[in-house]
């Protein structure tokens, strides 16, 4: 992902130097007429603006430590594309604050063949000003980028949510993949189906969204978490007859049955991922 941000940057028409723990990656980039660093430092010695892109947030401070000793860092824009936590997000902007950094994170929606295409997607969260200042640059990498507001770890926590969707998402779709070979039936010849069950959950996604946001969680009009859990019993026993493992359905069960025990089993499901958060981390009532 670092050499395809680098690429763009460079058909751009930036200037770029470049640092990477492993020199010879950045070979081609050279080619194309990028300056290599030999050390963090020498990377970001008069740099108005240094795009990070590390295995974690942890690789990014190890990073500026070994700077920080020989460069002044004070007034530096850093935009951060590495992925990591909400959490570990806050400590970073906290350490770069402490020394005068100045920090935009970024979360790359899309993989990194798309960078510098019109299919990348980045959000971005930070000082809204430092932001707008270097919004020219970060167009280099394409696409479309959503600015979502000063919270640091914005970008972050859409990240992490997002994957989480895709993801589990993907264990569904294994799920009933296994299901269907195991029953000797043609998984290609399923497709179709699948892609209208992938269609109707978006067409619900919105209107989902709306209820939670809106504690709207009566289950008088739609399917209730009891009925939830009841067809998951069903989707278990098919699994099971099948020889097929259901970890993934009894991880979801086990969720169901929680809110069913604390009561919630004549609401809607969209009421589980108000069960999930903890009590203390629930906003408190205006």
């Amino acid at each position: 992902m670092g050499r395809a941000l680098a690429s763009a940057l460079l058909e751009a028409g930036h200037r770029v130097t470049v640092w990477n723990r492993t020199p010879g990656k950045a070979s081609d980039l050279i080619t194309a007429g990028a300056r290599l660093a030999s050390s963090p430092a020498e990377a970001l010695e008069g740099a108005g603006v240094a795009v990070f892109c590390l295995v974690d947030d942890d690789a990014v401070t190890s990073t500026i430590d070994q700077a920080r000793g020989s460069v002044d860092l004070a007034g530096l824009v850093m935009v951060n594309l590495t992925a990591d936590s909400p959490a570990r997000t806050r400590v970073l902007a906290g350490q770069l604050g402490a020394l005068g950094i100045i920090l935009i994170d970024g979360a790359i929606m899309t993989p990194a063949a798309a960078v510098g295409t019109e299919a990348t997607r980045i959000l971005y969260a930070g000082p809204q000003q430092a932001y707008k200042d270097h919004s020219g640059l970060l167009s280099a990498f394409g696409g479309t980028a959503y600015y979502l507001g000063d919270d640091i770890a914005a970008a972050a926590t859409y990240d992490v949510a997002l994957l989480s969707l895709f993801w589990i998402s993907i264990a569904g779709l294994a799920q009933a993949l296994a299901l269907t070979r195991a029953e000797g039936l043609d998984v290609e010849d399923f497709t179709p189906h699948a892609v209208a069950m992938g269609g109707l959950v978006v067409d619900l996604l919105p209107g989902l969204t709306a209820d939670f946001a809106a504690e709207r969680y009566s289950g008088f009009d739609s399917a209730s978490i009891r009925s939830l859990s009841a067809s998951l019993t069903h989707l278990r026993s098919a699994c099971a007859h099948s020889g097929v493992s259901t970890d993934v359905l009894d991880a979801i069960s086990s969720v169901v049955k929680d809110a069913v025990h604390a009561g919630h089993g004549a609401d809607a499901p969209i009421r589980l991922a108000e069960t999930l958060i903890p009590e203390q981390s629930k906003p408190s009532p205006l």
